[in-house]
């Protein structure tokens, strides 16, 4: 047996579950770089003609769901777009199983919000009679039940998996989600429709499911089986979400478990680590290549306050080049580096000031965070391309730009300019000039005073939530009855001419555009960097899956924000359990060190040659003794600094 053959029995167990006589659900166990997703592609890729040709005569499908749209788009390529593999995130295929059920929806809406206004209410009578808290119920109510009166209006809902939903039509991601596990278990006619579908539904990165969704699974399965197959592949340890299903490898009990023991992507210090990390959680082990002996592990050690951060970070990076003897350590740009937060990585590469007010409101965030908020796509695929065509002297560049997205240069607009005055070309170049005034001399100008002159010159569309974020005296607000066209349903028969007349939601909305809006336009080009992970800076939910050649993980509960979900103190054995934690954990309820260790051991395993961990910690010697006694570390593989933080002139104690 050799490493490429010592998994084969696990694909094997796979390829014989997925039946059509006999179809038999799995849980298929797959520790960091097992292979997990090349399991699930050739299992795909395997399957025999006659199943395909099957499926294809009676119009049924094979479910797959992952846990990216990059990776629905590897696994569409790998099986050649074939109609018959449905390929989607946990999202889309939600929405794909309840699209077009507007009665059903409407009828789940109206008891789901009144039961929301009554807890409301109830919260409303229990808390005091001022403050924010107070105001934040007084409206949460109103928004709740003008949509409960509304819903008799809507004719279809709609919904986007990809960003986020506004309109009185649309609904929200969790709606989406507990809709589907409503009719997944308590429609009967729903449940034959999904059987006479999917032979198989198949979910990577099942541990990260949400928990509604996968408890409807699993009880659909149970209901069914022998009917169909449902296929989770996933690893417990690499669950990052606290909605997934926590003892989801305990709820599978009779299906086949089939489970891969290498570690393809490591080599054998940093598998030898992940090992020691997860030792105490469930035990399980991997094995390291025998072609990828060797690696460096080390832990860098300073005290929380008084540490240069930047200065002892950049020290890591060139004692690592030193170690290794890989120079491509002195590199920031060939390093991956970890944080806990995003606002961390945030900071570390100064966007902070667009970051914070747009990482909160929850219907915003989402779709911040990943780059797909349309709002904040202006500033990112339309005025940023610009800006750097001009700046680069690309006129070609600029004008494919403009013609991709601004009404001044479509067909309409080229022929002939607004009220005959000028052409729209004419329009744009005047509109192009303007903008790069705003660079002049090297400013750096804030997206406000850029969003002013796009809306002025019309250069592009406004999104919605920036309207009410422009200058009163702009064209664009002056003109409240070309607002109210384009804003749609949302504001129907609303007076927008007052803040008090705007929905509560839009008001939230429009405070935080307008504190983002302050942030210099310089830091939109290193957002987007960050969000198409071009940076070096990532955190663990966006690289999940991922792998680097050098990573440093950077953990540092002095500027963390999780208030309790995460503390690396706490799980090195420098802080306790607070009380309601320790209650929890007496209760058998997750606690801070499982999360924590979760999400060591996620970006630990990126890993693939050497691995460097920074901790900050209020008693680095404290940390020292847990690290040497639990077997994580050797004592030669710990670096810290001296007590009063001047690593810089007198080197570090070894």
């Amino acid at each position: 047996m050799t490493d490429a053959t010592r998994d084969a029995g696990a694909d094997a167990t796979i390829r014989a579950c997925l039946s059509l006589d006999r179809p038999r659900s799995f849980f298929l166990f797959a520790g960091a770089g097992s292979g997990k997703t090349r399991s699930l592609k050739d299992a795909l890729e395997g399957l025999d003609t006659q199943t395909l040709t099957t499926l294809r005569k009676h119009s049924r499908k094979i479910a797959v769901i992952t846990y990216t749209n990059a990776a629905a788009d590897e696994i569409t390529r790998r099986v050649k777009a074939d109609p018959v593999f449905q390929v989607q995130t946990i999202h889309s295929f939600a929405w794909s199983l309840i699209e077009g059920r507007t009665a059903d929806i409407r009828r789940w809406l109206e008891t789901d919000l009144q039961t929301e206004i009554v807890k409301i209410q109830a919260d409303h009578e229990k808390g005091r009679g001022r403050g924010d808290a107070h105001d934040k119920r007084v409206k949460k109510m109103a928004s709740k039940t003008k949509r409960l009166e509304r819903l008799a209006e809507i004719r279809a809902f709609t919904y986007a998996p990809v960003g986020d939903n506004f309109g009185r039509d649309a609904l929200q991601h969790t709606e989406v989600i507990d809709l589907a596990a409503h009719f997944l278990t308590e429609s009967e006619t729903f449940q034959n429709i999904v059987l006479a579908r999917y032979p198989f539904i198949l979910i990577d990165e099942s541990q990260d499911t949400m928990k509604p969704l996968m408890e409807a699974l699993l009880t659909f399965e149970a209901r069914h089986r022998g009917r169909i197959a449902l296929g989770l592949l996933g690893d417990t340890m690499q669950r990052i979400y606290t909605d997934g299903l926590r003892d989801l490898d305990q709820r599978v009990g009779d299906f086949a478990q089939p489970a891969k023991q290498m570690n393809h992507r490591s080599r054998a210090r940093i598998v030898d680590l992940a090992n020691a990390i997860r030792r105490d959680d469930d035990g399980r082990q991997q094995r390291a290549r025998e072609d990828k002996p060797g690696g460096t592990v080390r832990v860098f050690l300073a005290p929380s306050e008084g540490t240069d951060r930047a200065a002892f970070e950049a020290y890591t990076r060139a004692e690592m080049a030193r170690i290794t003897g890989d120079p491509a350590w002195q590199n920031a740009e060939a390093i991956k580096t970890l944080t806990i937060e995003r606002h961390m990585a945030a900071a570390r590469l100064s966007f902070s000031e667009l970051f914070e007010p747009l990482s909160k409101p929850d219907k915003l965030k989402d779709g911040f965070r990943d780059g797909s908020l349309p709002a904040m796509r202006l500033f990112t695929h339309r005025v940023l391309p610009l800006v750097t065509a001009q700046k680069n002297g690309d006129a070609f560049a600029a004008m494919a730009v403009l013609r991709d997205g601004s009404p001044l240069v479509d067909k309409r607009g080229i022929r002939a300019g607004r009220g005959g005055q000028a052409t729209g070309l004419e329009a744009a170049r005047a509109g192009v000039a303007a903008l790069m005034t705003l660079f002049k001399d090297e400013r750096d100008p804030s997206c406000a005073e850029v969003l002013a002159v796009v809306a002025e010159h019309r250069l592009f569309p406004i999104p919605d939530q920036l309207r009410t974020c422009l200058p009163d005296d702009s064209p664009v607000a002056q003109n409240m009855a070309d607002i109210l066209a384009e804003l749609g349903p949302l504001f129907d028969g609303l007076d927008l001419t007052t803040p008090e007349a705007i929905p509560p939601t839009e008001t939230t909305f429009t405070e935080a555009w307008m504190q983002a809006l302050v942030a210099p336009f310089s830091q939109v080009a290193r957002y987007l960097a960050y969000v198409e992970d071009r940076s070096p800076y990532g955190t663990h939910q966006g690289v999940k899956g991922l792998e680097f050649p050098r990573v440093m993980v950077i953990a540092d509960d002095y500027q963390t924000r999780f208030n309790g979900l995460a503390s690396y103190e706490t799980l090195f054995g420098v802080k306790p359990l607070g009380p309601t934690a320790q209650k929890k954990a007496d209760n058998g309820e997750e606690t801070t060190i499982e999360r924590t260790r979760r999400l060591l051991y996620v970006t630990c395993t990126r890993a693939e040659e050497s691995l460097a961990l920074v901790l900050y910690s209020e008693a680095p010697d404290t940390i020292r003794r847990f690290l040497i006694s639990n077997g994580w570390m050797a004592e030669d593989e710990i670096v810290m600094a001296v007590a009063d933080g001047t690593y810089q002139e007198a080197a570090l104690q070894r």
